[in-house]
């Protein structure tokens, strides 16, 4: 059996074209396996949940919904997804439709070849905008430059297929905020990769705004590496070489407003870096807290599972 996880937050006004597209897509492996497309409602504010409902009641043989008690975010609807999900493959991809539906037979191919993982790799994101693709080149070179043994997939984002036993691996992690981004290349196994060109959003807006988009990079970063908290010690020389300048200026300045604004000029840039400093080792220590916690990424409130899934 297929299972693709779909999260959904306000997404009422691509469920249904979502599902249509997707199971005709599916379709193609018919002969092959049973399939089903796993709706992860992730407390969704309008409709999202009754149009769920609406066409799970058209194919009940091949929808399943788990509604959570709230909203906790993409990480949390994909780990629920993972606990539910019964089949022998699972895909995860993002239900805008901007990750083609179509390309899943190409990644059961590989999967049928003999790899456990299959990364979606976008060619370009020439639909994207300037910043946008600027700053996701800056993120993913930082989290390359910081991952060491670890090898992570440019320019791929959650769409993947993973084998059963590579979903099983994955939840036997311990940590209680994962990163699925880096969580799947951390597990190893065979990985191989599909290409595609990335289409533009079929309906509704992005829930990701310059704030969640920051949440999402110091999670992924906070996970990949400590590195962070070791490139501190680098703070130490410059800051003692700033500090002898600032010494040697107001000797060799006789104007004691330039000697006091170089002073000034001088120890903002030290303040900066004990800020930044600071700033990683929070980062950190509120990642401590969270794991401590032990508290679940979601909580379902309730799971209908496909006929399908019923019978395996």
């Amino acid at each position: 059996m297929i299972t693709v996880i779909a999260p959904m937050y306000n997404e009422e006004s691509t469920v249904n074209k979502y599902a249509q597209v997707t199971l005709k897509a599916l379709s193609v492996l018919n002969e092959k396996y049973n399939y089903e497309i796993l709706f992860v409602n992730d407390g969704s504010r309008d409709a999202t949940l009754q149009k769920m409902a609406e066409v799970q009641e058209k194919y009940p043989n091949n929808c399943g919904i788990i509604n959570h008690s709230r909203n906790f975010g993409l990480e949390g609807a994909v780990n629920s997804g993972l606990r539910k999900a019964k089949g022998d493959a699972v895909v995860v991809m993002d239900a805008d439709l901007q990750d083609p539906p179509p390309l899943i037979v190409d990644m059961v191919k590989k999967w049928e070849e003999g790899a456990d993982i299959v990364v979606a790799s976008r060619v370009a994101r020439t639909k994207d905008n300037f910043f946008k693709r600027f700053s996701a080149s800056c993120y993913y070179k930082l989290l390359d430059s910081l991952s060491g043994k670890l090898k992570l997939e440019k320019s791929a984002a959650n769409y993947r297929l993973l084998s059963r036993k590579a979903v099983d691996k994955l939840l036997e992690l311990p940590e209680v905020n994962t990163y699925f981004r880096v969580n799947v290349p951390f597990i190893g196994m065979k990985t191989d990769k599909v290409e595609y060109d990335r289409d533009k959003r079929n309906a509704g807006e992005t829930k990701y705004n310059f704030k969640s988009l920051i949440r999402c990079a110091l999670d992924g970063l906070t996970s990949i590496s400590t590195e962070p908290l070791h490139k501190i010690i680098y703070t130490i020389p410059v800051t003692i070489v700033l500090m002898i300048a600032s010494i040697i200026g107001m000797f060799i300045y006789h104007d004691i407003y330039f000697a006091l604004s170089l002073t000034v000029f001088i120890f903002s840039i030290l303040f900066f870096f004990l800020f930044l400093a600071l700033a990683v080792i929070g980062e950190y220590v509120a990642q401590i807290m969270i794991e401590t916690r032990h508290r679940p990424t979601s909580i379902i409130y309730e799971y209908k599972p496909s006929k399908i899934s019923e019978k395996k």
